[in-house]
């Protein structure tokens, strides 16, 4: 793994203290910034300011445990990677929904552990569905997590609070802080880049002050809250209802699906040779935030999902260093007990939060787009990832229109993002059904042309959506090949070369066969000398670019017939 040359600080980094504490308090401030969401059950679930705190505390409690469980990764729990969790407004339509349904506060929180359990469940499986759960599908899912922070960053700045009627106020203060985030980031080049996001929100902040565009009620509530308090858990008690599961089993899966997407990015910002995602690493962050939610029913705080817009701070701010998990859960589980704290986050104007989200989005979104482009697409996958990004776009009015007809489909169409990635899914599921996973095919020794042998490796490497530089340098290393092999290797008796491709989602496989005699694959080049002495040498320079082009080269003969075997890994 190398560190790529934007990060200043890697994730096995030991970035200094001050630095550390500076970029956890910048991250405590993004992901508290989002304790509007816990108003937003507020709202929906008929709670008052006391209780509100009380949830923000249990949520920013579990938020903390979940990190430092996510980057000491061990006992197969925790990925090893900073990726912190936050609160989402994917996990209150479940909720509402259950509470339309009559259950009660103590049943919906205790529910939270269904949630756990199905993401637990599916870290044990994601990796033996790696066909499934594609790199494109990953990308897919990475874009949706930047496009839904952008929107909801653009409905926070355009929709300034209730009974504010200075909008353009609202809209230069989001500007400012924009413009800020953005000179921070491309044109400083000291250490203060570090810190772009922390000096964004805090400039965002006095301008807010100074124009007086706080929140009334937000001020009322810091002003009120204590400095230290203790929450006595179960806020609401626990309760279990067996007719709640699905929609919390299917949010389950989502965030699961969403954790996936979070941590391809991470491993991808960490990695500058990055090729594919590590399953066995997800599943084990995947599993880190199932005992997480085991621990939120018990203490009765929201379900919370994998921050995309964290990862990206992280990456754009240059420190993604695993001891960052420490420092940040340290400060979250240390601000759930300080009312007052909690309090002065919730202060950001919605303007400027909504800048800070925008700024985070854009990162998010192109990487998902890199995500999708770095692999080859053939007809299925095109149909698949497209259906997911046009289902995307649609889901507004398709929303409406599903529920005004049919309510019982509430339970799986309460996120864009969820519909977005189940119709992915279900069609690349389907389209693998009769998709053959080898291929055959005969080219005349010596008559073969180099762009039907490249028609043929690019048309299967797309087939399976193996990477863009494997394929092509699979259908290059198979025409050296063919092309050596035709300098009197073949029996002239039986002159045909069998080419067989193969793919399992890790290895892509190329298998020469054909009779005569083996080429000479050197594992050193012929010096110039060597050269000019003997012209056939040639092929022996041949021989030495195919092994390095495919370190992982096999010969050998059986039954008589030569086989040259290139594993190119994806």
């Amino acid at each position: 793994m190398r560190k790529p040359e934007s990060l200043v600080y890697g994730v096995e980094d030991l970035p200094p203290q001050r630095v550390a504490l500076l970029s956890a308090l910048q991250q405590v401030a993004f992901l508290s910034a989002l304790l509007g969401v816990p108003g937003i059950a507020v709202a929906n679930l008929g709670l008052d300011d006391t209780q509100f705190l009380n949830l923000a505390a249990t949520t920013l409690f579990c938020g903390g445990v979940v990190l430092i469980l996510q980057g000491l990764g061990r006992f197969g729990v925790g990925a090893g990677l900073f990726y912190p969790l936050q609160c989402t407004t994917a996990a209150i339509p479940a909720m509402v929904y259950a509470s339309s349904a009559g259950l009660t506060l103590a049943e919906n929180f205790t529910m939270v552990a269904v949630v756990g359990v199905s993401q637990i469940a599916f870290s044990f499986v994601i990796f033996r569905l790696r066909g499934i759960f594609t790199v494109e599908v990953a990308g897919l899912a990475v874009f949706l997590i930047g496009v839904g922070l952008g929107q909801q960053g653009i409905i926070l700045i355009l929709e300034p609070p209730e009974g504010n009627e200075t909008a353009l106020l609202n809209f230069a203060i989001s500007g400012l802080t924009l413009a800020t985030l953005i000179i921070l980031h491309v044109y400083v080049q000291s250490s203060l880049r570090l810190f772009t996001n922390l000096i964004g929100l805090g400039v965002g902040l006095a301008v807010s002050v100074i124009a007086g565009q706080l929140d009334p009620h937000d001020v009322r509530i810091f002003a009120e809250a204590s400095l230290v308090d203790f929450p006595h858990p179960p806020l609401f008690g626990w309760a279990f209802n067996a007719g709640a599961i699905i929609p919390f089993a299917l949010t389950g899966f989502v965030f699961a699906l969403t954790s996936m997407g979070v941590q391809t990015i991470a491993q991808r910002n960490n990695d500058r040779d990055w090729k594919a995602p590590d399953l066995v690493s997800i599943g084990r962050g995947i599993r880190a935030e199932g005992v997480m939610h085991l621990l939120a029913a018990t203490l009765n705080a929201l379900p919370m999902v994998a921050s995309g817009g964290a990862v990206a701070l992280a990456a754009a701010s240059g420190c993604t260093a695993r001891r960052l998990a420490f420092w940040t859960g340290g400060l979250l589980i240390a601000f759930s007990f300080m009312p007052k704290v909690i309090g002065f986050w919730l202060l950001l104007p919605d303007s400027v939060t909504g800048a800070l989200f925008l700024f985070l989005a854009t990162f998010t979104t192109v990487n998902g787009i890199q995500l999708v482009a770095s692999r080859v697409l053939d007809a299925r996958k095109v149909l698949a990832i497209g259906m997911g990004f046009v289902t995307a776009i649609a889901y507004e009015p398709l929303h409406r229109i599903l529920e005004g007809q049919a309510s019982q489909v509430r339970l799986i169409t309460f996120s864009a993002f969820a519909v977005s990635i189940l119709v992915t899914v279900v069609l690349i599921s389907l389209f693998r059904i009769g998709a053959r996973r080898k291929m055959v095919r005969r080219f005349p020794a010596g008559g073969a042309r180099h762009h039907d042998v490249a028609n043929f490796i690019e048309a299967e490497g797309a087939r399976w959506g193996a990477r863009v530089d494997v394929v092509h340098r699979g259908a290059h290393v198979t025409w050296q090949a063919m092309d050596l092999l035709a300098r009197g290797f073949v029996d002239p008796d039986r002159p045909e070369i069998e080419v067989t491709t193969r793919y399992n989602d890790i290895v892509f496989d190329i298998m020469l066969r054909y009779d005569g005699k083996a080429p000479p694959l050197a594992r050193r080049p012929p010096t110039a000398e060597e050269l000019l002495e003997d012209p056939d040498r040639v092929d022996q320079l041949t021989g030495y670019l195919l092994s390095q082009l495919s370190p992982d080269l096999r010969i050998q003969n059986t039954n008589g017939t030569w086989e040259i075997h290139f594993r190119l890994p994806t």
